[in-house]
């Protein structure tokens, strides 16, 4: 964006760029405008921002205030006061589980450009990220195209936003433990076979049903691949669900386990 993609050395020589730099051959002027100049791509929306902010100064990375440590509750009140949730994780990890309604923007990819394209500046901003190392990145890359509005991250990463594996959920079924399984999935769906005693609640009026599920109570939620049931989550924690857990990958994942499946022609639903 800055350079023509003329080099993506950090550091080199006179001599070897005359080398090997296409941009200082031997060309008439006209033609090097002409290169430099024609199919530019269109410049992010922070271009400006940050031309502005070079002009008068910024301020020291290390004068930035440090992110707030924040609890899944927090994280999510937060977002209902407008703070926008800034996954940084791995697309896949992303996919796998992530908190309702948060912007996906990874930092293994051109992270700083995109969201200082999509981020209008001053947006208050909450980091998931898998550890704090990659908070303190994404800090310092989202100062460099001039986003300064990180207010906390999620304390734990997305753990803290409990997950099962399937494994634990068969293990709690099998010995009686006082979980209350909550199947997220359309009606037919659960039907076509569902973990054994898990209760038919659809992710589209679950929170509407919440009331009449036990919030004191531990409660797993599952999906079939565990997208939706990583939403449901965040809908009842909101409820005030104290003890929530998603269970990582889902129905399909009980079924490829071996467990056993309950199918039924009348779903057992919260009523």
């Amino acid at each position: 964006m800055c350079g023509r993609n003329i080099s993506k050395e950090t550091s080199s020589t006179i001599g070897e760029q005359r080398r090997f730099n296409y941009a200082l051959k031997p060309m008439p002027k006209d033609d090097f405008v002409r290169m430099m100049t024609v199919d530019l791509p269109e410049a992010p929306a922070y271009f400006p921002r940050d031309a502005e902010i070079n002009r008068t100064g910024a301020a020291s990375l290390q004068e930035l205030p440090r992110p707030q440590e924040l609890s899944p509750e927090e994280v999510n009140a937060r977002a209902g006061q407008g703070h926008l949730i800034l996954d940084v994780r791995s697309s896949a990890a992303y996919g796998n589980a992530h908190v309702p309604g948060a912007l996906n923007i990874a930092l293994s990819g051109q992270f700083a450009t995109w969201c200082g394209t999509l981020i209008d500046s001053g947006t208050p901003i909450v980091l998931i990220a898998d550890n704090v190392a990659e908070v303190d990145e994404a800090v310092t890359r989202l100062a460099r195209v001039g986003i300064e509005s990180v207010a906390g991250y999620l304390r734990g990463g997305m753990q803290a936003f409990a997950q099962m594996p399937v494994d634990e959920l068969h293990a709690q079924i099998a010995e009686g433990a006082d979980l209350q399984l909550i199947d997220v999935r359309r009606p037919g769906e659960y039907n076509n076979g569902h973990a054994p005693g898990a209760i038919n609640v659809t992710l589209a009026h679950l929170d509407e049903k919440a009331s009449k599920l036990d919030a004191n109570r531990p409660t797993a939620v599952i999906c079939q691949s565990g997208y939706r049931s990583s939403a449901a989550t965040g809908i009842l924690a909101r409820r005030g669900f104290k003890n929530v857990f998603n269970v990582v990958g889902g129905t399909s994942a009980w079924i490829n386990a071996g467990y056993p499946v309950e199918v039924q022609a009348s779903n057992r639903t919260a009523s």
